[in-house]
């Protein structure tokens, strides 16, 4: 494996029934990030004025992961009263590189989301045919997309949007926790080689050179370990970086690293403060498209 390689090609690697303990230690403070984007936004009023124009909605989650974010918005969103809606339904396509993942991702979808088509493929993989979706989200899922590969891949989401459809993605800034520690990570293991990951402003960038209208809010919040859980610390970083052979000693020692740990530990509770920065883009191909709709930000921890 390459080092120019080693980014995605990891990645692949974690997503998998090996990596399953790893997984489910990050998402014990992951999760959050997911309860965050379900409160910042009105998705059972966007869900509902699909329900009033149509019978039924058509969904693609790019890059699903484990699912964390349908789940996020059945416990937080609002949505479920739509689930009693006479004869409505999302059918809710999934596409992801990782079997695992898709699999994992089916589990959790209840009503209104109904399972759908599979693809297992990366977003640059995927030729669907255009205009076929109402939605297409990919929440912290774009990490590993190539820089130069970005606007292609994003090429591609954009045109299996309906005329009056809308995508939605999230995505960590380079100055948020994500981005800035796998940075970190690279300097540190690599001298600053091999692909680093996408941020939420090149993501952004890429929508608006296809032509999309698109609409960006940051929301910042704070990830908190505490101080007397070492190793669900060094499972959550490892996951970071998809690298679960560098040790957490090994990262309060190596440079530069070592210096962003210290930077983010609390030497009073003895917790570590990871901030967060996520640019969430909303883009349509009209400026009508763009609905939905802000909710005010839960302040949750």
């Amino acid at each position: 494996m390459t080092v120019q390689a080693d980014t995605f090609e990891r990645s692949c690697e974690h997503w998998s029934d090996a990596g399953r303990d790893e997984m489910e230690a990050f998402y014990e403070l992951a999760r959050v990030d997911y309860r965050h984007l379900a409160e910042a936004y009105s998705w059972a009023d966007a869900f509902q004025s699909l329900r009033e124009q149509k019978n039924g909605a058509r969904l693609i989650d790019v890059a699903c992961g484990s699912g964390k974010f349908p789940q996020a918005l059945l416990a937080y969103a609002g949505i479920n009263d739509l689930a009693q809606a006479d004869n409505f339904k999302v059918d809710y396509d999934l596409l992801d590189p990782s079997p695992f993942s898709v699999r994992e991702a089916k589990l959790v979808l209840v009503a209104p989301f109904h399972a759908g088509a599979e693809f297992c493929c990366t977003l640059q993989d995927w030729n669907e045919e255009p205009g076929h979706y109402d939605i297409a989200w990919a929440t912290h899922a774009l990490y590993c997309v190539p820089a130069e590969e970005l606007e292609e891949a994003l090429d591609r989401m954009c045109s299996a949007l309906s005329p009056d459809g809308f995508g939605f993605i999230a995505q960590g800034l380079r100055d948020g926790h994500y981005v800035g520690f796998y940075d970190h990570y690279r300097a540190s293991l690599f001298d600053g080689k091999g692909t680093p990951y996408s941020d939420g402003a090149q993501v952004e960038a890429a929508l608006k050179t296809l032509g999309m209208q698109v609409r960006t809010r940051v929301l910042e919040y704070t990830t908190v370990v505490p101080g007397d859980r070492p190793e669900l610390l060094e499972s959550y970083l490892q996951r970071c970086a998809f690298d679960d052979t560098f040790s957490l000693d090994d990262m309060l020692q190596r440079e530069p690293l070592a210096g962003y740990l210290a930077s983010c530990h609390d030497p009073v509770s003895g917790d570590y403060r990871f901030p967060q920065r996520v640019g969430t883009t909303t883009f349509a191909h009209t400026e009508a498209g763009l609905t939905l709709p802000d909710a005010k930000v839960s302040g949750i921890d």
